[in-house]
């Protein structure tokens, strides 16, 4: 069985079921949100820089924390990816990671292309969207039955990419950087056929 594991980082109004059934790991104000709805993270991460002395004493009543310094070369968010990844962790999905600095959401995507993260399956998820990196070869994505769009962003220079399953289906179709060729697409069928020759961001959303 595939070692599941969920990030909180901030508040989210993304919709969680069963938070309390889930293993979770929290980053820095995400502990602190977890320990209030009733969960006990697994493993904590962060410099704690983004709570409240009142909120930092709530956490440390509860839990022994390890807080990393403020002036680091990784975001606290690279760090919790790294070490559940290095822990066994092939699947993660991440929740309060967008929304906010535009610099820290281009960062979080950004650790998607992380080479030491290749073959974990990571989600970046929130109210309006789940965005996940597919990497090259083949591949079956499932529709997430609350959202209707389905986008492609390349991230490589010259992907060739083919569709198969969607509104609109390419064929070994070759993409460029700044083109929006692959924006606003819809599955036809809950599963669908993608095929890469580079990873590629895959972006399910609503209005």
């Amino acid at each position: 069985m595939t070692m599941h594991i969920n990030i909180l980082i901030r508040e989210t109004d993304a919709p969680i079921p069963d938070m309390k059934d889930l293993h979770w790991a929290g980053v820095d104000r995400g502990v602190y949100l977890l320990l209030e709805a009733g969960v006990t993270p697994l493993f904590t991460y962060g410099d704690f820089d983004s709570i409240s002395e009142a909120e930092r004493r709530y956490i440390e009543e509860k839990l022994d924390i390890n807080p990393v310094e403020s002036e680091k070369d990784d975001t606290d968010l690279e760090i919790a990816l790294l070490d559940l990844a290095g822990k066994g962790y092939a699947s993660i999905d991440v929740y309060g990671a967008t929304g906010g600095r535009l610099d820290h959401l281009f960062g979080n995507v950004q650790l998607l292309l992380n080479p030491d993260l290749a073959g974990v399956g990571i989600r970046i998820i929130d109210p309006q969207n789940v965005l996940e990196l597919l990497g090259e070869g083949e591949h079956a994505p499932v529709r997430d039955g609350r959202m209707k769009y389905v986008s492609f962003i390349p991230v490589f220079q010259n992907t060739v990419l083919t569709l198969d399953g969607f509104k609109y289906p390419l064929d070994s179709s070759r993409l460029t950087l700044g083109s929006t060729l692959t924006i606003s697409n819809e599955f036809t069928h809950e599963k669908a056929y993608v095929k890469t020759s580079q990873p590629i961001l895959m972006i399910q959303s609503n209005d």
